[in-house]
C-alpha cells in the first residue's frame, strides 16, 4: 500500500511539474480579462438576433476560466438581462468546455494539435446548439417557469453579478488594478476550482498507476463506443476543463485514441447533473434535449475528425503528449510546481467543500449511517498514517531477488529469500531488494532508446486506424543514441576504432554488491572499458575487423571476472558482444575504399586461381582421355589379333579336310570383299568344283558408260 501511494504521489508531482507554470500563466490571462473586459457590453451583444447572439455568446464564453458552478448562475443572469435561449445554452457549453487556464493546461499535459482542437471543437458545438435552441427550441409548457421566481438547488441569481466577474477596478493606479487582477485569478478562480483541480491530478495519477495498457488497448483504445462511453461518463461526473485535461491526458497515454479523450473532454464539463437540472428547471425539456443532443452529435464528430488528423498526419499521440516543458528549465517547472502546490493548499484549506461533495457526504451518511465530520475525518487520517507507517515494514521478496534487512544501518539479515517478510518500520529498521536472477545490461558507446515499462505492452489504436506500435528491433543502431567520447579506443597499430558494445552480469554475492561499492555498475562499466582497451591494444585493427571478435570478447570476459574477483564486489561476468567496430566517422569513407581495394584484389586474385585450376583440370582430363583412348586401342589391336589367329586357325583345320572346297569358299569370300557392287554369276563345272566361270555384267540400272 506504501508503495502504491508513493508511486501515485511520483505521478501526480510529475504532473504538477509539467503543467504549473502553464496553470499559472493561464489564471492570470484569466483574471486580466475578467478584471479588464466591460462586463455590460457582453450583455447587449448576446441579447440581438438568434444567430448573431449565439455567435457572441460562442467567441465570449470561450476563453472565459468559469466551471458549471459559476457559469449556471452567470448565463441564468444573462438570460434576465434579455440574452436569448440560444446564447444562453452557447454560454453554458463554451465557457466550460473551454477555457484560458485550460488551454494552457491542455498544451502542457498533450500536444499542440488537440490544445488547437478542443476550443475549436467547444466553440463549434455552442454555436450549434445556440442555433437549433433559437430555431426549434420553444418553451414546453409543462417545464415553463417563470424565471423570476425560480430557482435552481443551491443557485441564487440575484446575488450572482454579470459573468460572475469583479467590477471594474477604478483608476486609482495601476498597482490597484494589478492586485485586482491576482485576487480574482488565484483568489476567486482558483478558490472555486482548486478541489476539482486537485481530485483531477490525483484521479489522473491513480488512473496512470492502476490503470493497464493492455485493458484500454483491447476494449477501449476507440471507436464509436469507446466514445459514448466517455460521454456517459462525463454525464454524472461533474469535472471541470482543468480538472478533466491531466485525466484525459493519463487515458491517452493509457492507450485511448485522442478522438475519445476529446469528447471526455468536450462533455465532461459541460453535461453534468447540475446543469441539465437548471436547463430542465428553466427553459424546457425541449432545450434539455437540444443541449444534450448537440453535446453529444458535435463531440463525437470531433472526436472522429481528431483521429483522422492524427492518422492523416501519421502522429502518435504517446510520443508527443507532455512535450511542451522540455524547452522550458527544470529548475523553473520545479519552482513553479511548488508555487502552485501552495496556491492549492491555501485554497482547499481556506474554500468550504464544493456543494457536489457535500451531497455526497450527506448521502454517505444516510446510506451508512456515519456522518464524516471534521473530527472524525482527522481522526481516520491520523489512523490511517499510523496504519500506513506500521504497514510500511511489511515487504515481499519475489522470486529471483534477496532480501537484505538493517537494523540502524547494521546487516540483520543479508539472505531473506522469496516471500512475505516483516521489519520494524523505518528508520528503525531498513532493506534492500536485490534480483540476483536478474541479467543486467552496461551499454558502451551509445545509449538505447527509452523502452517501456515492464508489465506494459506497445499501444494499438485500434478502430481509428492507429497501426499498432512495433517494439525495438534487434538490428544495432535502431532507435540508439551514439555516445562519442566512449567508443574511441586505439588498437595495438596505432589505429583508432570506433567500438559499441555492450556486457551483461549477474549478481552473486547481493551484501558485497550493495555495500562494498558505492556504484556496482559503474565500477563494472569502468572495468570492462579498461579491460577492452587493454584487449585492443594488443591485436591489430584488420584483426579487429574481421576474425578476432570471438576471441576479443571471450578474453574481454575473462580479464574482467578476474578484476572484478579481486576487487570482491560480487559480481558474475555473463558475456560481452561487440555491436559495431567500424572506423571513426571522418576516415570511415578512406577505411571503406581501402576495404574495397583489398576485396578487389581478393576477387582478382581468386579468379585467376580459379581460371589456372581450371586449365589444369582441362589438361588432366585430356591426357586421361588419351592414356584411356590409347589402351582402348591397344586393347583392340589385340583383341583383333587373336580373333584373326583364331580364325586362322579354324580355316586350316577346315583345309586339312577339305582342300579343294575350302580354297573354293575362299575364293567366293575373297570376290565378295572385292567386288562387292557388281553382280556375280557363279558356274563351277559339272564334275567338279575345282574351276569356275567368272562373268562381270553391268549393273541394273547402270550407265553403259559405268
Amino acid at each position: 500500500m506504501t508503495g502504491f501511494l508513493l508511486q501515485v504521489a511520483g505521478e501526480a508531482w510529475s504532473i504538477l511539474r509539467e503543467a504549473s507554470l502553464f496553470l499559472l500563466v493561464g489564471f492570470t490571462i484569466a483574471g486580466m480579462l475578467a478584471v479588464l473586459a466591460p462586463s455590460r457590453l457582453f450583455a447587449r451583444l448576446l441579447g440581438r438576433g438568434k444567430i448573431r447572439s449565439v455567435l457572441w455568446a460562442s467567441v465570449v464564453g470561450a476563453p472565459i476560466p468559469l466551471c458549471t458552478c459559476g457559469v449556471l448562475p452567470t448565463a441564468l443572469g444573462l438570460a434576465r438581462q434579455g440574452a436569448t435561449k440560444g446564447a444562453t445554452v452557447s454560454f453554458l457549453i463554451s465557457t466550460p468546455e473551454t477555457g484560458i487556464d485550460s488551454i494552457a493546461l491542455t498544451y502542457a499535459l498533450m500536444d499542440p494539435i488537440i490544445t488547437l482542437f478542443r476550443p475549436i471543437a467547444g466553440v463549434l458545438t455552442a454555436m450549434v446548439a445556440g442555433i437549433v435552441t433559437n430555431v426549434w427550441g420553444t418553451r414546453d409548457a409543462s417545464a415553463a417557469t417563470d424565471s423570476s421566481n425560480g430557482s435552481a438547488p443551491g443557485t441564487e441569481v440575484s446575488e450572482v453579478p454579470l459573468l460572475y466577474l469583479p467590477a471594474a477596478p477604478a483608476a486609482n493606479g495601476r498597482l490597484r488594478r494589478f492586485r485586482r487582477i491576482f485576487a480574482y485569478a488565484f483568489r476567486e478562480l482558483l478558490g472555486e476550482t482548486a478541489h476539482w483541480l486537485a481530485l483531477g491530478i490525483a484521479l489522473s495519477a491513480v488512473v496512470a498507476v492502476l490503470l493497464p495498457a493492455s485493458l484500454i488497448e483491447r476494449y477501449l483504445s476507440g471507436g464509436l463506443a469507446t466514445m459514448l462511453l466517455m460521454f456517459a461518463l462525463g454525464i454524472p461526473t461533474y469535472t471541470c476543463a482543468s480538472a478533466s485535461t491531466p485525466v484525459a491526458a493519463a487515458l491517452v497515454l493509457k492507450g485511448i485514441s485522442p478522438g475519445a479523450a476529446l469528447v471526455f473532454l468536450l462533455s465532461g464539463p459541460a453535461t453534468n447533473l447540475g446543469a441539465v437540472v437548471v436547463l430542465f428547471k428553466f427553459m424546457g425539456r425541449r432545450v434539455m434535449a437540444i443541449y444534450l443532443s448537440t453535446i453529444l452529435v458535435m463531440s463525437v464528430l470531433a472526436g472522429y475528425a481528431l483521429d483522422w488528423v492524427y492518422h492523416r498526419w501519421q502522429v502518435n499521440p504517446a510520443a508527443t503528449f507532455g512535450k511542451a516543458t522540455e524547452f522550458i528549465p527544470e529548475s523553473v517547472n520545479v519552482a513553479a510546481a511548488l508555487v502552485m502546490i501552495g496556491l492549492l493548499v491555501w485554497s482547499v484549506w481556506r474554500v468550504p467543500l464544493p456543494a457536489e461533495w457535500i451531497t455526497v457526504r450527506d448521502w454517505f451518511a444516510t446510506l451508512t449511517g456515519v456522518r464524516l465530520t471534521a473530527a472524525r475525518l482527522r481522526a481516520a487520517a491520523g489512523i490511517a498514517v499510523a496504519a500506513l507507517y506500521l504497514s510500511s515494514g511489511v515487504f515481499t521478496v519475489q522470486p529471483g531477488e534477496v532480501a537484505i534487512r538493517t537494523r540502524f544501518g547494521r546487516i540483520v539479515d543479508g539472505h531473506l529469500g522469496p516471500g512475505l517478510h516483516a521489519r520494524l518500520p523505518w528508520p528503525i529498521e531498513d532493506h534492500v531488494l536485490v534480483a540476483t536472477d536478474h541479467i543486467r545490461r552496461i551499454e558502451v558507446g551509445f545509449r538505447s532508446a527509452a523502452r517501456p515499462a515492464p508489465g506494459t505492452q506497445p499501444q494499438a489504436w485500434a478502430g481509428t486506424g492507429f497501426a499498432a506500435r512495433t517494439a525495438s528491433a534487434d538490428l544495432f543502431w535502431f532507435q540508439k543514441e551514439k555516445v562519442s567520447d566512449e567508443s574511441f579506443l586505439l588498437t595495438g597499430d596505432e589505429n583508432i576504432i570506433d567500438v559499441a558494445f555492450s556486457a551483461q552480469y549477474q549478481v552473486k554475492d547481493p551484501v558485497a554488491f550493495v555495500y562494498q561499492v558505492a556504484d556496482a555498475d559503474a565500477v563494472v562499466r569502468s572495468v570492462t572499458i579498461a579491460a577492452l582497451r587493454g584487449v585492443l591494444a594488443t591485436m591489430t585493427v584488420d584483426a579487429v575487423y574481421t576474425t578476432a571478435r570471438d576471441e576479443v570478447e571471450q578474453r574481454v570476459v575473462r580479464d574482467v571476472q578476474r578484476l572484478l574477483d579481486a576487487y570482491g564486489i560480487g559480481v558474475r561476468m555473463v558475456g560481452v558482444n561487440l555491436l559495431s567496430v567500424h572506423a571513426p566517422d571522418e576516415v570511415h569513407a578512406a577505411f571503406r575504399d581501402v576495404a574495397s581495394a583489398q576485396e578487389d584484389k581478393i576477387l582478382i586474385v581468386n579468379r585467376a586461381t580459379t581460371f589456372a585450376q581450371e586449365a589444369v583440370n582441362l589438361a588432366e582430363g585430356d591426357a586421361a582421355a588419351m592414356i584411356e583412348s590409347a589402351r582402348a586401342f591397344k586393347d583392340e589391336k589385340v583383341l583383333q589379333a587373336e580373333g584373326d589367329a583364331l580364325a586362322f586357325t579354324l580355316r586350316e583345320k577346315e583345309y586339312r579336310r577339305a582342300p579343294d572346297l575350302t580354297r573354293f569358299r575362299l575364293h567366293l569370300e575373297a570376290l565378295e570383299e572385292i567386288l562387292p557392287a557388281s553382280q556375280r554369276i557363279v558356274r563351277p563345272g559339272s564334275a567338279d568344283v575345282k574351276d569356275f566361270d567368272l562373268w562381270l555384267l553391268q549393273p541394273f540400272g547402270g550407265k553403259k558408260g559405268q
